[in-house]
């Protein structure tokens, strides 16, 4: 009997395609990316339905498979490229749930934006090498991601991708396959991050972000696809309560008379080619609670991200 496949041996590159759906023929410009942890692959999964018929005796009946899709999750690093203006490694994960891309290599001010966007969607075939010896391709992956960044723990992005089925089979990944640029992450703590909330700092102990978009695989005849149809992005913010005479949190969070909304940004790292900035314009508090955290009050409050009133514009990460 073979040996058995190991878990924790795993290899994950990416393509942009020219058509949904359909992996180019060209894999040259293949991008092979660092993935934290490998979470249960979701590799044959989909709608189902019963053949259903009577019996003379009880039994279960035929289940079939009525719209077999695949889905990963995949973490990665947050974390820029080590250069500035050249893009983390994932950046095909980041262009596959729904963002634009947007480089200046400009000597003073070289920097990679990506903003999500509502339309013309880009989609990757996603290649998936599990022990380095059995491959499933996913074509036409699209998905959203989510970022954590807790207070002394490292930092990291978690992309949810949804692709068309196909059947794994025997390959290895292609010889002399290079990894993207990427660099190290550091962790989140006083020394590396700064954090404004409508323009004052405050100790933050954690800001959760769910880009939150809905992804919908759809198996119509003649049709199959993968599709954004919606976001709303959120989070979750935790800080250390101030007092009122340094900031009122409470004229922020309240809307029973107008609503307020403001700026919120957070600056991770200081070292050139792997600075990220998050950018949220248009911010309301909201779900205000306190809690006890090492004997010190701390309050949490619901993050939502709203879009500007030509649309779009909810957030924006630039790595520096």
């Amino acid at each position: 009997m073979s040996e058995p496949l190991l878990w924790r041996i795993m290899t994950v590159g990416a393509v942009i395609e020219d058509q949904y759906g359909v992996t180019p023929d060209d894999l040259s410009g293949m991008v092979f990316f660092d993935v934290m942890t490998k979470e249960s692959p979701g590799v044959y999964q989909g709608d189902t339905a019963e053949r259903e018929r009577m019996k003379p005796g009880f039994g279960a009946n035929e289940q079939v498979n009525v719209a077999p899709y695949s889905t990963r999750t995949i973490r990665v690093p947050y974390a820029g490229s080590g250069t500035p203006g050249v893009p983390p490694s994932f950046w095909l994960l980041m262009l596959a749930a729904g963002h634009s891309e947007t480089i200046d290599a400009s000597d003073n001010n070289a920097h990679v934006a990506y903003a999500p966007v509502s339309r013309n969607f880009h989609s990757i075939s996603l290649f998936w090498w599990s022990d380095n010896d059995e491959l499933q391709v996913l074509p036409g992956a699209r998905g959203t991601v989510t970022r954590t960044t807790d207070a002394k723990a490292m930092p990291y992005f978690e992309f949810s991708l949804t692709g068309l089925y196909q059947r794994p089979y025997k390959s290895a990944p292609p010889a002399g396959g290079t990894r993207a640029p990427q660099a190290k992450e550091v962790p989140v703590n006083k020394q590396n991050s700064v954090f404004e909330l409508f323009g004052q700092k405050v100790p933050m102990q954690s800001w959760s972000f769910d880009m939150a978009a809905q992804v919908e695989h759809r198996n119509l005849v003649n049709y199959e696809g993968v599709h954004i149809t919606d976001r709303q992005a959120s989070g979750q913010l935790n800080i250390q309560k101030p007092r009122i005479e340094d900031l009122n949190i409470f004229e922020l969070i309240e809307s029973h008379n107008g609503t307020t909304e403001g700026e919120v940004v957070f600056t991770h790292n200081d070292v050139p080619g792997n600075i990220v900035e998050f950018e949220a314009a248009r911010v309301q508090l909201s779900n205000y609670q306190e809690a006890d955290n090492q004997g010190i009050t701390h309050c949490t409050m619901d993050t939502r991200l709203l879009s500007a009133p030509e649309g779009d514009g909810d957030y924006r990460y630039v790595f520096r």
